[in-house]
């Protein structure tokens, strides 16, 4: 049987420095180097980096009941609470089972009516500072449009410009403050009133006071078309429905996890986008034809293929959840190929997108790769993880950027600001930006 090799590192912390410095791109170079998977060490944790397709395949298909989730997505319930994210075995399954039906690609279908009429206000806003000569921030954009969608398609909260600020403020605290606690080499204990810690146990506190009572008016008249109605009138096998807890653990788990994503892929589209003022045509022509028959309705998505493949190709190069983390419960073989029990396994998403199995284009934007006589390496394609722990908002999030493509390019022309340049990638618990990405936009 083959051991998977092991990198050296500093004979007491191991790789502990590296990781913390960049957990983004040092467990895709160091995989990346060893073939596809290596052992390595941080302190006295033995870890697992991975961008092999087949191995990480195995790991979250074909063998998931071996590799629970890691410590990485435990420590979310300190914030976000035990929803999908952060419960694991009986408990996730009938959580999970409970919500899928809401999710599913045709009733999600509508969430394409949903951004448009929030791009309006967006738009709206825009326009207002083009007016004024000023350069637009698209990442503020994107994160304020991909928050309204998600309040109103959710929970039919339409909130003014402050309001979703602040809140999309709150859900990024609490994201920013577990991605410093899971990186750090010594973590405090909770009750420890250390400075993270202190902002924690605020950012929780107000998450909870503003959607405590959306949930509770939810429970108390569940009639509603929203989501989160639809969340409150689920059974399981029983007939019990979701608690208050449990309701409100899931709402906000499917905020932090859907509203900082989808704004996270969509600032790196726009960039790629103002470096293409062609494919922007291309991509305003395709709308042209899909918004000027009729409303748009749960069909207008289906004339938007290029809007699609953007989105895919965006997903590719910049996966807004570059490693998927998860523990080897026994020793385990994939091809002969031996996997260590008691191991905390990195599978970086973002390695495995730009590795070997997308040839030499691997690092170039091509949203015709994704055309269907290409035969794009889709085993090696997992944005929204793979196996049972998919995420289950996968045809919420698709639907909801390929909208926002084609609606933005529909009204504007992209082109960077005077000055302005693509940023770095800053990796908190998504694979953010580093700053603005700062764009003149011109009306067609």
């Amino acid at each position: 049987m083959k051991e998977i090799p092991a990198a050296k590192g500093h004979w007491l912390f191991g790789h502990a420095m590296a990781l913390s410095k960049d957990p983004l791109q040092m467990p895709a170079d160091i995989a990346n180097r060893h073939g596809g998977a290596v052992q390595f060490r941080v302190l006295h944790r033995p870890f697992l980096a991975i961008t092999d397709p087949v191995l990480a395949r195995h790991i979250l298909q074909k063998n998931p009941d071996n590799y629970p989730r890691s410590f990485h997505y435990e420590s979310g319930s300190i914030t976000i609470g035990h929803g999908l994210l952060t419960v694991e075995d009986e408990r996730w399954r009938r959580s999970r089972k409970m919500m899928q039906p809401v999710f599913r690609i045709d009733p999600v279908r509508e969430v394409a009516a949903v951004t448009a009429r929030c791009w309006n206000d967006a738009e709206q806003d825009c326009r207002k500072q083009m007016a004024e000569g000023r350069a637009v921030d698209m990442v503020q954009v994107c994160q304020r449009l991909a928050l309204d969608v998600i309040l109103r398609a959710l929970c039919s909260l339409q909130l003014e410009a402050e309001q979703l600020t602040h809140f999309g403020a709150l859900v990024k605290a609490s994201l920013l403050r577990l991605r410093l606690r899971n990186n750090a080499i010594v973590s405090p204990p909770l009750w420890l009133p250390a400075p993270n810690n202190r902002v924690i146990h605020q950012v929780r506190r107000e998450l909870d006071a503003f959607l405590g009572p959306v949930v509770e008016g939810c429970r108390e008249h569940p009639e509603g078309d929203d989501m989160l109605c639809a969340l409150a009138r689920a059974r399981d096998e029983q007939g019990g429905a979701f608690t208050r807890q449990e309701l409100l653990d899931e709402t906000k788990t499917l905020f932090a996890a859907g509203f900082e994503t989808t704004a996270t892929a969509m600032a790196w589209v726009m960039c790629e986008l103002a470096d293409r003022p062609d494919l922007c045509d291309r991509l305003a022509a395709e709308a042209d034809g899909a918004f000027g028959v009729a409303e748009v309705s749960r069909s207008t998505i289906d004339q938007l293929p290029l809007a699609g493949r953007v989105v895919e190709e965006a997903l590719r190069l910049y996966p807004p959840v570059y490693n998927l983390g998860r523990h080897s419960r026994q020793d385990d073989e994939v091809n002969g190929v031996h996997i260590p029990g008691g191991v905390d396994i990195l599978i970086s998403v973002w390695g495995m997108h730009r590795g070997i199995h997308w040839g030499e284009t691997a690092g170039q934007f091509d949203p015709d790769r994704w055309l269907p006589d290409r035969r794009p390496a889709r085993d090696a394609y997992m944005p929204f993880a793979a196996g049972r722990h998919t995420c289950i908002g996968i045809h919420f999030a698709l639907v909801e950027m390929q909208m926002m493509v084609a609606l933005i390019c529909h009204r504007f022309r992209l082109r960077w600001a005077s000055g302005a340049a693509t940023p770095s990638v800053r990796p908190q618990i998504t694979a953010s930006t580093d700053g603005p990405v700062w764009l003149e936009l011109a009306s067609r």
